[in-house]
């Protein structure tokens, strides 16, 4: 089974949110390698670093997870994508013509689930209700990651290396 996994659960593999432990039981239901595409490169600096900006973990941290990242694709746990990008956006703009004016779907959203298309995913992994609903909708099979209360796991890398 192929899954696509978005950039909110890697982001819990790799930095300590309340329901990393729960993201890392859903990660471990899928063999390895899994893709890492250029949107989710550009979308995780992103989101690490506004973590930075609005004070809630230091460059520090960000920095060692990177550094996971980039051990787990040394050791063959990552993939690059197979596809050419202009399929990928192709793809998106028909997705976006279909279900934004019904959904409200966000851009990275739309291309998060073309990509998955392109790449013949099986299975799309999210813990955004709204991508979900999108995702359903193009005709991916969605595996919903859903928020539980208080949990304390920490966030770790798929290598099992703690953060």
């Amino acid at each position: 089974m192929t899954a696509y996994f978005d950039t909110s659960v890697i982001t819990k593999w790799y930095l300590p949110e309340p329901d990393s432990a729960q993201a890392l039981r859903v990660r471990a239901r899928f063999a390895p390698p899994v893709v890492l595409t250029h949107l989710h490169r550009v979308e995780l600096v992103t989101a690490w670093h506004l973590k930075v900006f609005r004070r809630e973990i230091s460059l520090g941290i960000v920095e060692q997870a990177w550094g996971h990242v980039q051990a787990d694709i040394a050791a063959g746990l990552w993939q690059p994508p197979a596809y050419d990008l202009v399929d990928v956006y192709s793809q998106a703009e028909s997705i976006s013509r279909r279900h934004t004016a019904i959904q409200g779907a966000r851009s990275l959203d739309i291309l998060h689930v073309a990509a998955a298309i392109i790449l013949g995913a099986t299975a799309f992994v999210t813990h955004d209700d709204r991508q979900a609903r999108l995702a359903k909708a193009a005709g991916l099979r969605v595996t919903p990651l859903r928020a539980r209360a208080k949990q304390s796991g920490k966030g770790r890398p798929p290598t099992g290396e703690s953060s």
